[in-house]
């Protein structure tokens, strides 16, 4: 857009005064001017403040907050030296309660907005304790051509490398020092150095483990040194696989490579235990995760007569406690990485009454409808894109008395919900649970009761 591009009086560059008011999905707060919406990034409502504007649209405006002339109640000093660089935190700003308190908010306005549900009540949101230290995987950004790992900065493909990130696991912020000094003894070529584009670590609460994983452009020579010498350095780390990637901008890698060492770490969510391996979707707060499998399960109310269908069941997180109680489970997974690991806990747990299917969840569950199966608790917790209408509707032709929701974006889990409704589901009870503190990010699980 160009500096002419004007809507309501304003232009790119311009800077303007505003009272921020709410929160919006994606982290910025929002104002308005001469009626149309800013959104702000930086803001917290409550806000009176000074907007650069960086994008002018025919309905809404974009800025960046540049002076905070009169804080808010809520505005926090942020505990990150980085943040408002580094994109991985929206929120340090805002207190703690007031982020649950937002996030309700998100919820509740995308149920009205884009559900048409106004009439749910969506009660407070779960938080943390302590919301600090709770990831426990993060995928490290080389910096440069060194071998510094950190973080894209906000909108950025470049990499911020903060002295220490205060929400990730301690052992991964100790794997990736680790690294950044091992790396330079072992790989002294300079095409070595730039053919690294990532780090992923994966860090245990349930034993204090890691897995490590490089990311490179082929399989450089020094990746097994380097892997034998983080494991002497950081005995915590049980093993170290490799990936390829085509570039550092790549939005897909191969899948993990074993190196050295064991490739699975266990995780644990309540009693439960899991097999996971460094390419299986795993809740990366599992303290919050915990909560979010012990509200799923309360809530499914599994009966020992009755099927139950666990549709996107990675690991077997959610399909394995309900597996204890039902007559039988069904569970779906497309990964492959995530199938194996469901199949190895199915065993641990010594669950004969589990069956798994390996296929999208909308091929599976369409097929498995057309067969006349009926389920009677069907768990749906897709991706961040949500199940979508021919899921939904598959779903509901189960005829399960119950279909519970879990969801990580609000706008996936509004539509979502409205498409049961349409079918002959009533939501009954709505949580946000807070899985990832300090950004704007919330999960839900949502109760949907048939009519």
């Amino acid at each position: 857009m160009s500096d002419t591009d004007t809507s309501a009086g304003l232009t790119v560059g311009q800077t303007v005064p505003l009272h921020l008011d709410s929160l919006a999905v994606g982290g910025e707060a929002v104002g308005r001017h001469e009626g149309m919406a800013v959104f702000a990034m930086w803001g917290c409502p409550g806000d009176e403040v000074e907007v650069e504007i960086t994008e002018v649209a025919a309905r809404f405006a974009r800025g960046v907050v540049k002076r905070v002339v009169s804080p808010s109640p809520d505005r926090v000093e942020p505990k990150c030296p980085h943040f408002g660089e580094c994109g991985g935190c929206q929120w340090q700003h805002i207190s703690y309660p007031a982020q649950l308190r937002h996030k309700a908010a998100l919820v509740r306005e995308a149920l009205t907005r884009i559900g048409r549900l106004p009439e749910v009540e969506v009660v407070e949101t779960v938080g943390m304790e302590r919301p600090w230290g709770y990831r426990g995987r993060t995928v490290y950004r080389a910096a440069g051509e060194g071998f510094a790992f950190g973080f894209t900065r906000h909108h950025s493909h470049d990499a911020v490398v903060p002295a220490q990130c205060p929400i990730q696991h301690p052992l991964a912020e100790r794997v990736r020092a680790a690294l950044a000094d091992i790396l330079p003894r072992v790989a002294g070529d300079p095409a070595d150095r730039a053919a690294v584009y990532k780090l992923e670590v994966g860090a245990s609460f349930a034993d204090e483990r890691a897995m490590a994983l490089l990311v490179c452009e082929g399989r450089p020579e020094f990746v097994i040194s380097a892997a034998k010498e983080l494991m002497a350095e950081v005995p915590e780390v049980t093993g170290v696989c490799a990936a390829r990637q085509r570039g550092p901008n790549a939005k897909r890698r191969s899948p993990a490579e074993l190196v050295a060492g064991n490739p699975y770490l266990t995780e644990q969510l309540g009693e439960g235990r899991y097999r996971v391996s460094p390419d299986s979707f795993f809740q990366v707060n599992p303290r919050q995760g915990a909560r979010l499998a012990a509200l799923v399960e309360e809530w499914a109310g599994v009966k020992e007569t009755d099927v139950v269908v666990d549709a996107y069941c990675g690991v077997g997180a959610f399909l394995l406690p309900l597996a204890r109680r039902a007559k039988s489970a069904i569970g779906i997974e497309s990964d492959e990485s995530a199938i194996g690991d469901a199949r190895a806990n199915v065993r641990a747990w010594r669950r004969r009454n589990v069956k798994l299917y390996r296929g999208r969840v909308e091929h599976v569950l369409p097929r498995l409808a057309h067969r006349e199966v009926q389920a009677d608790i069907v768990v749906l917790d897709p991706p961040r894109k949500g199940c979508g209408a021919i899921v939904c509707e598959a779903a509901a032709k189960l005829g399960p008395r119950r279909i519970l929701l879990v969801s990580c974006h609000p706008a996936t889990l509004a539509r979502d919900l409205r498409t049961l409704t349409d079918h002959g589901y009533a939501v009954r009870r709505l949580q946000p649970v807070d899985m990832f503190p300090h950004t704007w990010h919330v999960e839900a699980v949502a109760l949907c009761e048939r009519l």
